[in-house]
């Protein structure tokens, strides 16, 4: 249904293999609509949680925890991001990650805490937590966890991709809602590219399965492929890299 040789979906209804196819934030502050659930800008597609999605990378310095020893996180999409001290910086620092929320089996959870990190993209947020004579840190309180499909460099725009239940007799047909992450920006695309990825074919069928459930988040670009025809141009997102959602109980 989905296949490595035509890795494109075009949005018609029903999946169609043709020529291819798919003054001082506190914490509390910081859990407000531009970093958090909340989907009231959204206009359609609001079951899907468009806030709160941060990249993570590991604190490898050698002090005592929870001075060192954490993780950098950053909201993606974004230039700074709000950390637990009310300072907007480039990414912040947590000095752990809280999995309590995150319902997966053990073997799943190990999976993620053995990540180095470069893979996951994390959906959440920064919590206060203070150690006595130490003071205020933040921790990421996650809801929930992806996986890149690959170990290829995520380039442009992470945005979720979702069904929107459009149906066509022809092509293009916008069916799939683009909604970017961190942002309150929403678009729609006529068909999807992930050949450059490098998935495999399980991978692939994920994703689409992704896309007509809860959504698929994937990062890339967009772009108008032209036709003869002005009106009938396609509208197509190309991916770079897309993350597979971490199933839980």
């Amino acid at each position: 249904m989905f296949s490595h040789k035509y890795a494109i979906i075009p949005l018609l209804g029903t999946l169609i293999v043709s020529n291819g196819f798919f003054s001082k934030v506190s914490a509390q502050d910081i859990s407000a609509p531009e970093t958090t659930d909340s989907v009231a800008v959204t206009v359609t597609n609001q079951e899907f949680p468009q806030w709160g999605y941060y990249t993570v990378r590991r604190d490898f310095r050698r002090c005592a925890s929870p001075i060192c020893g954490g993780y950098f996180i950053k909201q993606v999409n974004l230039k700074a991001t709000p950390c637990v001290d009310g300072v907007f910086r480039s990414e912040c620092y947590v000095s752990a990650i809280d999995w309590n929320s995150l319902k997966v089996s053990p073997s799943q959870l190990a999976k993620i805490q053995n990540d180095d990190g470069s893979r996951l993209l994390l959906r959440g947020n920064i919590v206060p937590v203070t150690f006595p004579g130490l003071g205020e840190f933040g921790n990421l309180q996650v809801k929930e966890a992806f996986i890149a499909a690959t170990n290829n460099p995520a380039k442009g725009t992470f945005a979720g991709l979702k069904d929107n239940g459009i149906r066509c007799i022809t092509t293009p047909c916008f069916s799939t809602d683009q909604l970017v992450l961190n942002k309150p920006y929403i678009s729609q695309v006529s068909s999807i590219d992930l050949s450059q990825t490098g998935a495999t074919q399980k991978q692939l069928d994920a994703a689409a399965s992704e896309i007509f459930g809860q959504g698929l988040i994937a990062v890339g670009t967009t772009k108008v492929v032209e036709n003869i025809d002005p009106t009938r141009r396609d509208t197509q997102f190309v991916a770079t890299q897309f993350y597979l959602r971490v199933a839980q109980n």
